[in-house]
């Protein structure tokens, strides 16, 4: 699990550095103590970009 959060950080202060999900300004860590679904959710999608990306080196 620490590489999902470690590169959901990674994503997630890239969306906000380049206004992806503007006017969403919450750091990562805000959001894991505010929103507990919603990071939950973000992660899951990071895991899948990991497995996706494991997979296509495999």
């Amino acid at each position: 699990m620490a590489e999902v959060e470690a590169a959901a950080r990674v994503l997630h202060r890239a969306g906000v550095h380049h206004h992806w999900w503007e006017p969403y300004r919450k750091s990562y860590d805000e959001l894991a103590a505010t929103d507990p679904i919603g990071k939950s959710e973000f992660d899951a999608i990071v895991e899948q970009m990991l497995m996706a990306a494991h997979e296509a080196t495999a």
